[in-house]
């Protein structure tokens, strides 16, 4: 048996940040925290805030005010961060931001260097370059507290308090650089290792504790001093290692290493700052840049056979200690040894499962055998044959064997009657990864490639568990009786209960999608390990998430740099990982044991604030606030987002949403991106909120956030001016349509009506034509009445006269000769005068054009007209006597007022017997008037309404007794005349015509 020594020794993780990593320039001259968990960093290329990824500077080019980027030195404060430039310019850092740019130091100014011949030097910490020059001209500032210090000359220390000396302090060959303040007190560390103190003037020896004891180095005398003024913090180094000197309770000076095999001298480092809470050490360096040494915190287990680096299934082992199937041992210290069969060419066992029944002996597998191991590894106590390929090997808390292979179906052995060997159990599952049993009697839980099952082992009916049937099951972990956790190949992590399935969320890099074993530790937390390292949730929270009472998990993620020699730990062994006793717990990996103490664990949240560095738009950089104000027609908007946590950044998970003003939507979380940047492009107008919140650990709700006010500016098309007049314009335009529209409507009517004017002009001309047709018809059967009654009265009458007159047979009663000769000479004119009469008449009815109208002498026509009628006058009696002056005349058509005249005198003629009838005139201004007297018998008052009646038109009266007057009343109009009848005084009729004058 061999046995080795682990290294127990603290090992650190070293990052190194350069101007390659962000670092605005490499010389760094000091390193302080803030209150808000940043990290300041004074260079020659401006004050650089770092929070553990990202560098912001801040200089000459974005500080307004700042003539120089070459930072000197860190003052010490107790409220705010003083910076001084080599020019003598102070930056005040308040908020984690630089707010000031001024000459005066706040608080602590006797530290500032005035640079005068009879001035003191202030020191910057140890190391001090410039120190040991000055200290032979001037005296030495060690500051104390805000108001006193101690000014070193030579031999002689003096506290000065208020501008005045308190006391002095003799020490003879006295090294500057030894000198430190603790607490308020003054220090000196001797070379030989030894520490002095003083109550005021007097000395006292000061005791040492702590690990500076035990350091070679130091028995050695080889050490140095380092004191930060800024963290007021001091540190010994020796060779390759530094401790932390803290004044304790008593007046003890306790000394804790925080690094150890790193050469500050090689790394040029002039200042360190030490996180106590994260055991994480900050060296800065005059030309290196800075480094990041972070203590690991897990063990991991290895030989020197490299054949044996690659761990899968382990078991408990005699005390307190670990086994592998190969048969490497290991104690809880970490010490291994090989176990006989080990040394054996070919090991018996195959890695993948083993397991520890209630006698100590351990089974596992090599293809199809099924072996078990005596408990000491010394000898194999039987190999058992089974017909398929064996898959797990797990022994129940009943001490019962259950074997699983590629085909289907369980085997299984009573280890109390081992006589018995082992029997068939035909489950449905085959493909066996993982076994376990349920904290239900008689349930047993199986993992398949190809899903997961629950068996009833007195039935061996076999339950397939929905959602997981395409899962590779890595491994199953039941806590308590219906809560069991499936991790799985590929598909992450489930948890089952209640016959409901739920898959926990992933982390943000998907790390856990293939989860290989759930370990859970004294404190609740689960440990889980993948391909990509190692994560630890809590349980109750993860229960929560699946209860639905909290939105999201917080994942505690550890990689290499805490102490794994790789991220890839392994799994598909049974079993997947290793509680001690003492809680303790083992993970397997490609390359070692991985150990730890959960408890022991420090875990560094990341709980610290979130803070805008910068904001950008349209490529140019803006001043970052709590509000912000955006035009309308901006492309992009940009910021950047911080939060200072120097552990490993995938603990660190930023989200964000945007919110409008006004509107009640559900909010979507989006991850911000790696480069911590949140990046809007083109928002319309309006009020919104960037919600910007992580992670801060476990627990529900356990979110910091932060909110920025963001204004976008409504453009030009949304103000309201702009709105009243496009409102305005709009009336008008709506106005003007209006009024376009109703003149392209009344412009339609007016074509409407000229159509239906139109149509009905020729409605109107054709109703004429009709009408005109009509009178045309109502005058031809007038005319045809006429005729008849003409000829009826006229000329029927007349001619059966006339031939009883000339027939051969004598008349009724002696006629004497001349009288027939008169009454036949009167019969026959008046047959003659019907007959010109009507056809006078049928020329006026059938007559279309116009009557031409001339001027006519009056004289002359009447005269005419009167000899036609004095024979029939003169034979009846009648003196026909005219008065018409010869040169009258009027404008008229001639003929047509022959007509009218001849009836007229026919009229007057055959009315009156043996009487006068007398024509006469009388002019009047606008015409002449013709009057016809008669003495006759007088005209019927009806036939003298109808001629006087100017509406009266030539039809036919009843009344009449020939055709001439209605000749007459129709001739009236053609000619522009009119005619009146008045009564005759003494008898007769006066018949007056009245005609236009001559124009």
């Amino acid at each position: 048996m061999s046995v080795n020594s682990p290294d127990t020794a603290p090992h650190y993780f070293v990052k190194h940040f350069t101007d390659e990593d962000g670092l605005p320039q490499n010389s760094v001259k000091g390193i302080v925290p803030d209150k808000n968990g940043f990290l300041w960093l004074a260079t020659e290329n401006g004050l650089t805030r770092f929070d553990g990824n990202y560098f912001f500077n801040f200089s000459s080019d974005n500080v307004p005010g700042l003539k120089s980027s070459r930072m000197a030195r860190i003052y010490p404060n107790d409220s705010v961060i003083a910076v001084e430039t080599d020019i003598k310019e102070i930056l005040t850092v308040t908020e984690s931001r630089v707010k000031q740019v001024g000459k005066v130091l706040p608080g602590y100014k006797y530290q500032q260097y005035l640079d005068t011949k009879n001035d003191f030097y202030p020191i910057r910490g140890w190391p001090d370059d410039y120190a040991g020059h000055f200290a032979a001209v001037r005296p030495i500032v060690i500051p104390d507290a805000t108001d006193s210090y101690f000014a070193v000359y030579r031999d002689t220390i003096s506290f000065i308090k208020n501008s005045k000396e308190a006391y002095r302090i003799i020490q003879p060959q006295l090294d500057l650089q030894r000198l430190f303040v603790c607490s308020n007190r003054l220090f000196y560390l001797g070379r030989d290792g030894r520490i002095l103190g003083w109550n005021k003037d007097q000395q006292v020896k000061v005791p040492l504790t702590g690990d500076l004891l035990s350091d070679s180095a130091f028995i050695k005398c080889r050490m140095e001093l380092f004191w930060n003024l800024a963290t007021r913090q001091v540190f010994v180094y020796t060779d390759d290692n530094c401790y932390q000197l803290q004044l304790e309770a008593g007046g003890i000076i306790h000394s804790t290493v925080v690094l150890r095999d790193f050469d500050l001298h090689a790394a040029y480092v002039n200042s360190i700052y030490y996180d106590q809470a994260n055991n994480r050490v900050f060296l800065a360096s005059s030309t290196k840049g800075l480094y990041v040494c972070t203590r690991q915190q897990f063990t991991v287990y290895k030989s020197e056979a490299s054949e044996a680096e690659v761990f899968y299934a382990q078991a408990p082992f005699r005390k307190n200690g670990v086994v592998t199937a190969t048969g490497l041992a290991f104690d809880q210290q970490g010490r291994y040894n090989r176990l006989p069969l080990s040394f054996d060419r070919k090991n018996p066992l195959e890695k993948y499962t083993l397991a520890r029944d209630k006698q100590g002996r351990y089974w596992g597998r090599d293809g199809f055998l099924l072996i078990c191991v005596s408990p000491d590894f010394s000898k194999i106590v039987c190999k058992i044959q089974l017909p398929y390929l064996i898959g797990q090997v797990y022994i129940d808390t009943g001490g019962n064997l259950w074997v699983g292979g590629k085909y289907p179906g369980l085997y299984y052995m009573k280890m109390a009657n081992l006589a018995q060997g082992l029997q068939f159990l035909p489950a449905a599952v085959d493909d066996v990864t993982y076994i376990k049993e349920g904290q239900i009697p008689d349930i047993l839980w199986v993992g398949t490639s190809k899903g997961m099952y629950r068996i009833h082992l007195p039935s061996g009916r076999t339950d397939t568990i929905k959602g997981l049937e395409a899962g590779n099951i890595r491994s199953i972990y039941i806590p308590k009786q219906g809560e069991i956790w499936i991790t799985t190949y590929n598909k992450g992590v489930f948890l089952y209960r209640n016959e409901r399935l739920v898959a926990l969320p992933l982390d943000r890099q998907r790390y856990m999608s293939t989860t290989h074993c759930i370990m859970e530790d004294d404190q609740g937390y689960f440990w889980l390990t993948t391909n990509k390292g190692l994560f630890s949730v809590r349980r109750q929270d993860a229960l929560d998430f699946a209860d639905g009472k909290q939105d999201d998990l917080f994942y505690y993620y550890f990689g290499r740099d805490q102490g794994f020699n790789t991220n890839e730990f392994n799994g598909g062994c049974e079993p997947c990982a290793l509680k001690y006793e003492d809680g303790d717990i083992s993970l397997p990996s490609l390359d070692g044991l991985v150990k730890f103490a959960p408890a022991a664990i420090k875990m560094e949240m990341p709980d610290k604030g979130i803070f805008v560095d910068w904001v950008e738009r349209d490529l140019k950089l803006t001043e970052a606030g709590e509000y912000i104000e955006l035009p309308n027609n901006f492309k992009t908007f940009r910021l950047h987002v911080s939060s200072p946590y120097f552990g490993d950044p995938r603990n660190v998970y930023f989200y964000y949403c945007l919110e409008e003003e006004g509107r009640r939507e559900e909010k979507i979380w989006l991850p911000v991106n790696s480069d911590r940047t949140i990046t809007l492009s083109s928002l319309p107008s309006g009020d919104y909120r960037i919600r910007i919140r992580k992670l801060k650990g476990f627990g529900r709700d356990q979110h910091i956030e932060k909110v920025m006010e963001i204004h976008v500016a409504k453009a030009f098309y949304e103000k309201g001016w702009f709105r009243l007049t496009v409102l305005i314009a709009l009336i008008c335009l709506i106005i003007l349509l209006y009024k376009i529209r109703i003149r392209h409507i009344q412009e339609q009517n007016r074509q409407l009506e000229i159509k239906v004017f139109n149509r009905t002009r020729k409605l109107q001309e054709t109703m004429a034509t009709l009408q005109e047709s009509d009178a045309q018809v109502r005058k031809q059967s007038l005319m045809h009445k006429h005729l008849l009654t003409a000829i009826t009265h006229d000329i029927k009458t007349p001619l059966r006269f006339l031939l009883r007159v000339n027939k051969d047979e004598p008349l009724s009663g002696a006629l004497q000769t001349e009288e027939i000769k008169m009454v036949t000479y009167e019969s026959l004119y008046r047959m003659h005068h019907l007959v010109d009469n009507l056809i006078h008449y049928m020329r006026t009815t059938f007559h279309t054009g116009e009557f031409s109208a001339e001027i006519v002498c009056l004289s002359p026509l009447v005269e005419e007209k009167a000899a036609i009628f004095r024979p029939v006058s003169d034979s009846k009696g009648i003196r026909l006597i005219t008065h018409i002056p010869s040169d009258m005349t009027v404008m008229v058509n001639k003929l047509l007022l022959a007509v009218v005249l001849h009836n007229l005198l026919d009229n007057a003629v055959k009315y009156t017997s043996r009487g006068t009838i007398e024509i006469t005139t009388e002019e009047g201004m606008n015409g002449i008037t013709i009057h016809i007297s008669d003495t006759g018998a007088g005209m019927p008052p009806a036939v003298m309404d109808w001629i006087n009646h100017p509406k009266n038109d030539g039809n036919w009266h009843s009344h009449s007794t020939g055709i001439g007057l209605v000749l007459v009343k129709e001739l009236l109009p053609v000619i522009n005349a009119s005619l009146l009848a008045s009564p005759r005084i003494g008898g007769g009729t006066i018949l007056s015509l009245w005609l236009r004058r001559k124009d």
